[in-house]
C-alpha cells in the first residue's frame, strides 16, 4: 500500500489532516526555547521543573527512555485528533536506540497513525539506500528528504523498495530556505517549481510545502498544478512559527498533512490543543 492509500485511509478513520510533530528538547537550550511558553510542571507524569524532560533525566543511560516516555504520552493524547506523527530526527535519533525507536512506531502504529521521520535525508545512492533499509527497519512509514544532491528519481525508486514513502523538501517553511529554493532559477523557473517537476515524474510520494509568509498563495498552487492532484502536501510552520493554515488549506486543495509541533506537544493539554487544530482545519476544508 502506497504512502498516500495509507494517508486517505488514516485521514478518513481520525476526520483529520493534523500531523503532530514530535521535537522533544531535552532542556532549554537556545533562545527560542528559553523564550518559549513552555508547559506548566507536571501536565505529563514523570516530567518536572517547567522542562519539556526534567534535567533530572539527563542520565546517558536513562534518557532514550525518558524521550520515548514522553512521545508515547503525546501520542496517547493527542491519537484520537490526529492521523500522523512526524518525529524529527535531530530530537530522537542520537538519544534513542533501535528497540525504543520501533516502540515508538508500533505506539503511533497501534493508535492508527502515519509515522513520518523528518530526517532531510541528502547524499549519494548507496548512503542514501542503507537509511531507508534502517528506517524501514525501524517501522517508520515515510522519511523527508532533501534533493539537493540531485538524485531525486533514484531516491525514491531506493524509498519504494523498502516500502518507504519519501517527501520531497519543495519550499521549507524557514525564510532562509527561499534564496535557493525561491529565487534560484533552473531554465528559467523557481528552483522548487522544478523539485515538483522532478518528484511527479519520478512517482516521488509528497511534498514539503512551509505554511509560512514566506510561500505565498501563488507558490502553493504553482506547486500543486506542477506536482499533481496525488502529491501529499506535508505543510510545515503551524502555530510556533506564525504559519497560516487557512491561506494553505484553501490553496493547495486535498492530500494535506499539516504538521503542528511545539503549540501543542509542550501544551499543559496536548490534547485539548491537538483536538483544536483538528476542529480549526477541518472548518477550512468545508
Amino acid at each position: 500500500m502506497s504512502l498516500l492509500d495509507n494517508y486517505r485511509n488514516a485521514t478518513k478513520k481520525k476526520d483529520s489532516i493534523l500531523c503532530v510533530g514530535l521535537d522533544p528538547a531535552v532542556i532549554r537550550n537556545s533562545e527560542e526555547f528559553r523564550s518559549y511558553d513552555f508547559a506548566p510542571q507536571n501536565h505529563i507524569k514523570g516530567f518536572r521543573n517547567g522542562d519539556v524532560i526534567s534535567e533530572v533525566y539527563t542520565a546517558e543511560e536513562e534518557i532514550g527512555n525518558e524521550i520515548l516516555e514522553f512521545c508515547i504520552n503525546v501520542i496517547e493524547q493527542t491519537s484520537d485528533y490526529a492521523c500522523a506523527i512526524k518525529p524529527n530526527s535531530q530530537y530522537i535519533l542520537f538519544a534513542m536506540n533501535p528497540a525504543q525507536l520501533k516502540k515508538l512506531n508500533e505506539k503511533a502504529h497501534n493508535e492508527g497513525l502515519i509515522s513520518i521521520l523528518d530526517h532531510k535525508l541528502s547524499d549519494i545512492g548507496s548512503t542514501n539506500s542503507s537509511a531507508f533499509y534502517w528506517i524501514s527497519n525501524l517501522g517508520f512509514d515515510a522519511v523527508t528528504f532533501s534533493p539537493f544532491a540531485g538524485n531525486i528519481e533514484e531516491a525514491t525508486k531506493e524509498a519504494h523498495r523498502y516500502n518507504l514513502g519519501l517527501i520531497s523538501l519543495a519550499l521549507m517553511s524557514n525564510p532562509e530556505s527561499s534564496w535557493i529554493q525561491k529565487e534560484a532559477r533552473f531554465n528559467g523557473i523557481p528552483l522548487h517549481q522544478e523539485i515538483a517537476r522532478l518528484a511527479r515524474l519520478s512517482g516521488t510520494d509528497g511534498l514539503v510545502v512551509g505554511a509560512t509568509d514566506n510561500v505565498t498563495e501563488s507558490d502553493i498552487r504553482n506547486i500543486r498544478k506542477i506536482a499533481g492532484d496525488d502529491m501529499l502536501f506535508l505543510c510545515p510552520g503551524i502555530g510556533a512559527q506564525g504559519g497560516d493554515a487557512e491561506r494553505v488549506i484553501k490553496s493547495a486543495g486535498d492530500n494535506l498533512l499539516i504538521n503542528v509541533g511545539r503549540s501543542i506537544i509542550y501544551d499543559k493539554d496536548p490534547g485539548e490543543r491537538a483536538r483544536v487544530f483538528q476542529g480549526l482545519f477541518n472548518g477550512f476544508r468545508e
